[in-house]
């Protein structure tokens, strides 16, 4: 596939977050075609006849009939085209509002208009393939969706087997319920992450200049309040002595300061905490996540000349281990990593398939079931609920972002706030000539007594 046939918009001809691979990739992948053919919808017929033609799985053959029903719900309900999705991702943010838009939920919110439709063509699909009888359909829909193995390639799908989903106990089926309902509710919640890193980005990126100097201000002004203290210090009588306790005091500073910048200040999200252990085969599939993602960033390592590499891949690799790195204190922490780590994992896969780039695939939704069926219960489900909520709202509130949000995106208040910043940069250059000023009459001061006795 040729990735320069990919852009029908110059100024976007390889977007780096491809949140979601479309259908007509994935059409022309099987039909390995030169030349991409776009359609808005297709007939579910046709994609059925298709994938028998090319020898799909079953399983590929239904995750192309769900994603293109949630094309066209889009396409319906928004005027939102693949290729828009392709270019723009899923998650739309707007910093006016307070709750993002991921188009992937509102599709599953509109699930059941489409349901039979769907099991129409699967019914089809079984008279096919007899074996198919004892498939589940339900739960199979419920697995891709919270999976998110949709948004990937259906070529990359082919070692997923749909037996897993033949002749479910009860148990099982309320598994894949339980995991579905509280999957939707981590995919919200990893959303409004993204809100409060693009609000800070966003208000990072608006306000910067003055961020930086009210940044180096307040440092120098603490800084200095501490050397006004020590130059009150009776004990300290020459500027020899204060200079060397003040260097003393500006290195253990440095010391003891974080060495990485946060996009997100994180040190709300401990203070909820929920008492569910955290399930050890959890834990192994993210440990695997983050290696598919680094493998899939392999050019970082085998190229030394950064030119020659066909993608940027650095945000990919320097996100994930951020995000792998992360305390985990509790099970909620855990599935929201897992998420995060999910999305990059699609992003990079799909940007290495369209730009013809070998690719390392992971079953991700391959956890040890068993245990997480000890845990995913309508109790678990409330309690893992309110601890996220609580932690969001921690998050919002720590970052600021409701206040951050008022002044991206309203261009009068923004204004107003650039001339704050402006006159408080102003007050604290007042502040800091007054301490120096302190500063120095103390010290002559000391200076004169010492010499008069």
């Amino acid at each position: 596939m040729d990735p320069n046939n990919l852009s029908g918009h110059p100024e976007v001809n390889h977007p780096q977050e491809i949140t979601y691979y479309p259908v007509f990739l994935d059409v022309a992948e099987l039909k390995a075609a030169a030349e991409i053919e776009e359609k808005e919808v297709y007939h579910a017929e046709e994609l059925l006849e298709m994938a028998i033609q090319y020898d799909c799985s079953e399983l590929q053959t239904v995750v192309l009939l769900l994603k293109n029903a949630f094309e066209g719900h889009l396409f319906l309900t928004f005027g939102i085209s693949a290729r828009n999705m392709l270019e723009q991702g899923t998650l739309r943010i707007d910093p006016a509002k307070e709750n993002p838009l991921e188009l992937s939920l509102h599709f599953i919110d509109h699930l059941d208009e489409y349901s039979a439709g769907l099991k129409q063509i699967w019914q089809q699909l079984q008279d096919i393939s007899p074996h198919l009888k004892n498939v589940y359909f339900d739960s199979l829909v419920l697995f891709l969706l919270s999976s998110k193995l949709y948004k990937l390639p259906v070529s990359s799908l082919e070692s997923i087997n749909i037996k897993r989903f033949q002749n479910l106990t009860e148990r099982r089926k309320r598994f894949y319920r339980c995991y579905f309902e509280i999957s939707i509710h981590m995919q919200q919640a990893v959303a409004e992450l993204r809100v409060i890193e693009h609000v800070n980005e966003l208000y990072q990126d608006r306000y910067n200049p003055y961020i930086s100097k009210l940044s180096a201000r307040e440092n120098l002004l603490f800084q200095l309040g501490t050397k006004l203290f020590y130059a009150n210090d009776p004990t300290i009588t020459t500027e020899e002595e204060l200079e060397k306790k003040y260097f003393a005091f500006l290195i253990e500073k440095e010391i003891k300061k974080d060495s990485g910048r946060l996009q997100v200040n994180y040190s709300a999200w401990d203070d909820e905490q929920d008492d569910l252990e955290n399930p050890s085969g959890l834990k192994v599939t993210i440990k695997h996540l983050f290696r598919a993602i680094s493998k899939n960033c392999r050019e970082l390592f085998t190229l030394s000349d950064e030119a020659a590499q066909p993608v940027d891949l650095k945000k990919f690799f320097m996100d994930s281990n951020s995000i792998y790195n992360e305390m985990n204190f509790d099970f909620s922490d855990q599935l929201i990593q897992y998420h995060r780590l999910i999305n990059l994992y699609i992003q990079v896969f799909n940007i290495r398939k369209i730009h013809d780039l070998p690719v390392t695939f992971i079953d991700y939704t391959a956890i040890e079931r068993d245990k997480l069926l000890i845990k995913l219960n309508e109790e678990t489900i409330q309690k893992l609920k309110i601890n996220i909520g609580n932690k969001l709202l921690g998050l919002k509130e720590h970052n600021h972002t409701a206040f951050k949000s008022k002044h991206v995106s309203d261009e009068e208040l923004s204004k107003f706030h650039e001339e704050y910043l402006k006159m408080r940069i102003q007050f604290l250059d007042q502040r800091i000539a007054d301490i120096l000023t302190k500063i120095n009459n103390i010290m002559q001061e000391k200076t004169l007594i010492a010499s008069t006795l």
